[in-house]
C-alpha cells in the first residue's frame, strides 16, 4: 500500500511540475496537455528504467528530423509541435545523464 501511495504522489508531483513548466496551468491547448502527460510518463519511465536514456535521445533526434521536414514543407504549427516535444525529451534525457557526467568529472 505504501508503494502505491508513493507512486501516486510521485506521479502527481511530476505532473504538476511539468504542468507549470510546459503550460503554466493553462488548459486552452490539447497539445500542451499531451506534452505534459508525455513528459511525465517519460520521466517516471526513466526513473524506473534508466537504461532507456539512449532510446529517448534517439527518439528526440527523430522528432527533430520530422520537425525539419514539416518546416521545409511550410507546416509551421506541426513543426513546432514536433520540435518542442523533441527538445523536451532531449532536456529530460540529458538531466538523467548529469550524475554520470559529474561523477567522471566532465562537468
Amino acid at each position: 500500500m505504501k508503494k502505491a501511495i508513493k507512486k501516486i504522489t510521485l506521479y502527481l508531483f511530476v505532473f504538476g511540475f511539468f504542468l507549470i513548466i510546459n503550460s503554466g496551468f493553462k488548459f486552452d491547448s490539447w497539445v500542451s496537455l499531451f506534452q505534459t502527460l508525455f513528459f511525465t510518463l517519460m520521466t517516471l519511465l526513466l526513473i524506473s528504467q534508466p537504461w532507456l536514456k539512449k532510446a529517448f535521445v534517439v527518439l528526440s533526434m527523430i522528432l527533430f528530423f520530422i520537425m525539419v521536414v514539416f518546416f521545409i514543407l511550410d507546416f509551421i504549427d506541426i513543426a513546432n509541435f514536433f520540435g518542442s516535444l523533441g527538445f523536451g525529451i532531449l532536456i529530460i534525457s540529458s538531466l538523467f545523464y548529469l550524475p554520470k557526467l559529474l561523477k567522471y568529472g566532465y562537468i
